[in-house]
């Protein structure tokens, strides 16, 4: 609760103790715009008596304080409008906030995935590395079998040539023990 206060005053030459609510410093103010407005208007016209400066300094401030609440009024209205004018944005605005939060949230999602996926290709590429080299030990280890079935293939294909002249050897051995059997047997048979 506010209370009171005491504050004197000089205005226009006079002291004066105003009591009211607000501050010293606010008392003072007021008071030195009053003495400030009654000096300028007694300066313009020296055959005003106190009475009529006083009026007229009333008569200037009330027209000041009626201005300034038109004016306050003025802005008022104006700021109203502009607020029922804002209004629609600031709507969207939030729309927008709640809209970029969900972005946020599946962007974190989209984020967790994508470094799972990198990890998982991460082991998928080890295991690829892997894969590879094995497939390229296997490949030689195809290389140096082939080699070697050509190889064999060839001394097979070489005693399969043996084999067909050993044969035909055994065959000319046979057929020549046959004839000399036979002679002998004729040789017998004539005797």
């Amino acid at each position: 609760m506010n209370t009171k206060k005491k504050v004197v005053v000089n205005i226009y030459g006079s002291e004066y103790t105003i009591v009211g609510e607000r501050s010293e410093d606010y008392i003072k103010y007021i008071a030195e715009k009053v003495d400030e407005t009654m000096r300028e208007i007694g300066s313009k016209n020296n055959k005003y008596s106190t009475t009529m400066i006083g009026v007229l300094t009333a008569l200037n401030m009330a027209d000041f304080l009626y201005k300034s609440q038109e004016e306050a009024s003025m802005l008022l209205d104006e700021n109203n409008k502009l607020k029922e004018e804002i209004a629609a944005p600031i709507e969207e605005l939030e729309k927008l906030k709640k809209e970029m939060e969900a972005l946020k949230e599946k962007y974190t999602i989209t984020q967790d995935a994508l470094t799972k996926a990198q990890i998982e290709l991460g082991v998928m590429s080890k295991e690829n590395k892997s894969l590879l080299k094995e497939n390229k030990d296997l490949k030689i280890e195809l290389d140096v079998s082939r080699t070697a079935l050509k190889e064999m293939q060839n001394k097979v294909f070489e005693n399969q040539i043996e084999l067909l002249k050993t044969k035909k050897e055994l065959d000319e051995l046979k057929a020549l023990r046959h004839n000399k059997s036979n002679k002998s047997k004729n040789n017998t048979n004539i005797k």
